[in-house]
């Protein structure tokens, strides 16, 4: 079996169109003047280390290096704590504001000794007419009616204490 002289010429011409394709792609330049490879730079390219972030992350001074992210160890450190301890709110700042506008007493949950009844801005307990005690920065349920402490909707620790 031999294959004709035509079909030879054939496939050539399908080789050197495909040559001429790869050549146009990866030797000339592209219409916007820029290379159609990407240029080898000088400086080796690891993960985001060419540029660095700019400094520490903690204070923004210079680093010691281009790849490291902290200044010192004393700012490595602080970094870590600071991303691993719980988050702890302060109700002062709201205390005082409320302290101010003269809502504190309205937005207060008072807890009798004697029962062991809550109230929302009552003192002094209906039943035993004795005073309440303060528990905690709260208000009412709106679909319950019952006193709902701050502390209890975001769960024990959330808070420093006082």
């Amino acid at each position: 079996m031999s294959i004709a002289p035509s079909a030879t010429t054939h496939y050539e011409q399908i080789v050197f169109e495909h040559a001429e394709l790869a050549r146009q792609a990866f030797c000339e330049t592209p219409p916007d003047g820029g290379s159609a490879v990407t240029p080898v730079s000088q400086i080796p390219i690891r993960e985001g280390s060419r540029d660095g972030q700019g400094g520490c992350l903690v204070c923004g001074k210079d680093t010691p290096s281009t790849r490291a992210k902290y200044c010192g160890r004393a700012h490595q450190q602080r970094s870590y704590r600071l991303r691993h301890q719980t988050p702890i709110a302060d109700l002062a700042p709201v205390r005082k504001a409320l302290q101010r506008r003269k809502a504190l007493v309205a937005h207060t949950i008072y807890e009798c000794g004697g029962c062991g009844e809550r109230f929302v801005g009552v003192r002094r307990c209906e039943s035993c007419n004795l005073f309440c005690g303060a528990v905690g920065l709260g208000g009412s349920c709106p679909e319950c009616d019952t006193p709902v402490l701050v502390d209890d909707l975001l769960g024990e620790g959330v808070f420093a204490s006082a």
